[in-house]
């Protein structure tokens, strides 16, 4: 059973100046760019025992995520022009908050999208996929891990309130997974690099990729042109380590090429260690959409006073009263798992899923399933129940940027650990 790989990689940068997405305090539009935005296409092939052809898309793009609005039209065009089942497809975005806004279910204080950006980036989608197929030749797989610490956790307990602060004591996954697809010259065609850490290194008006760029930059200079394709853990609650005195702080674009050279600097150090091959499986998708409960739904009376009150408290009420379709009972989380190879699965979720989440998923599979956040969409942020009963940014006030009704109810937990263990056993 042998697997085919193609690739491609396509520019994604705006091509006029737009709104970034990511930050209340950024206004109007971008400055100028920084680093060029990117999206890599790949597309693995295989004959079943029938001869009926599989495939399956991982496309990973430096946004800040997929509008889950456009979703159901990209999965018909995919499937239209290129055949591809929609539990076979995984668009994974590396979460920059250097990068256009993509979705106009959210407050504009996270961004204004631009629709000509968002014609401009499926399009890209739908020409790298494409080339992809134009690509293809059989491939051979390789694994291996290592360790990078530029991140840190950024919910710490200050009396009796979790704040945004740096968290030393914290849950924290260092771990990279790094695979290597090499064709049968031995020519590396492709690595993926698996971490969890936010890039929000910088909070600057200009397009970047942020340190996922800068390490997908430099590893492609240095592999002769392999496609390096970064994938975003669960990193809800993690993000960059930039801190002095108790406080984080944003840094600027040197810090954003050392911690990407951190993070480029171990994956070489795991791919000139010997790495374990993978054999190949039987590639299969399977896509399930689980209803996340919110704790209440505000009613009309209370969204119009809300909108007197001024502030980010305003512009949610009336996002939600533009958008009557808002005002809901439950939120839907996309979960899809990709069989790569054995050894290698893909469980992408639709939301800022924390790492908890994420570490069970590696923990339950000892680390054959890579779990992966922003993907297929955007929901908002996914906590834990007790991160729920705790507060903080993640659990609390980040509902208001992503216009939910409310918080999440607590037994979103176990139901997305319920599905995970479905997924994870199939």
């Amino acid at each position: 059973m042998s697997l085919l790989m193609g690739t491609a990689k396509v520019d994604i940068t705006p091509s006029k100046p737009v709104p970034l997405a990511g930050y209340s305090h950024r206004k109007g539009n971008m400055e100028g760019v920084i680093r060029n935005l990117y999206l890599r296409a790949n597309v693995f092939q295989q004959a079943d025992r029938s001869g009926r052809i599989i495939r399956l898309l991982l496309a990973a793009a430096d946004i800040i995520w997929w509008g889950s609005e456009r979703m159901e039209v990209i999965r018909r065009q995919l499937g239209e022009r290129f055949g591809f089942d929609p539990a076979h497809v995984v668009l994974s975005a590396s979460h920059s908050h250097g990068s256009p806004q993509t979705s106009d279910m959210f407050s504009a204080a996270l961004g204004l999208p631009d629709d000509d950006y968002i014609r401009q980036l499926e399009q890209a989608l739908y020409e790298a996929v494409e080339r992809a197929i134009a690509d293809m030749e059989p491939v051979a797989v390789e694994a291996g891990r290592g360790e990078c610490r530029i991140g840190i956790n950024r919910r710490r307990l200050v009396n009796g309130v979790v704040e945004m602060a740096p968290n030393p004591e914290g849950v924290f996954d260092p771990e990279v997974s790094v695979f290597r697809f090499a064709t049968r010259t031995g020519r590396t065609k492709a690595v993926f690099v698996h971490y969890a850490c936010h890039p929000t290194t910088t909070g600057v008006n200009y397009a970047h990729p942020d340190y996922p760029g800068a390490a997908a930059e430099r590893l492609e200079r240095t592999l002769d042109g392999a496609n390096v394709v970064f994938l975003q853990g669960c990193c809800g609650n993690i993000r960059p380590a930039l801190h002095r005195d108790g406080k984080f702080y944003s840094g600027t674009e040197q810090d954003v090429e050392r911690l990407g050279g951190e993070l480029a600097d171990e994956v070489m150090r795991v791919l000139g260690r010997p790495m374990r091959p993978l054999q190949a499986c039987e590639l299969g998708g399977w896509r399930a959409v689980v209803s996340l409960p919110f704790e209440s739904v505000p009613t009309e009376q209370m969204l119009r006073a809300a909108a007197e009150e001024g502030g980010y408290t305003a512009d949610w009420a009336r996002k939600l009263l533009e958008r009557p379709d808002l005002i809901r009972t439950h939120a839907p989380l996309d979960m899809t798992r990709l069989d790569i190879a054995d050894g290698l699965s893909l469980l992408a979720m639709s939301g800022e899923i924390v790492l908890e989440y994420g570490m069970f998923v590696k923990r339950e599979t000892g680390g054959n399933v890579l779990p992966l956040g922003y993907c297929n969409g955007m929901v908002g942020y996914v906590p834990t129940s007790a991160q729920l009963a705790e507060g903080g940014y993640e659990a609390d006030r980040s509902g208001i940027y992503f216009a939910m009704p409310s918080k999440f109810d607590p037994s979103v937990e176990r139901i997305i650990m319920e599905k995970i263990t479905e997924l994870i056993r199939k």
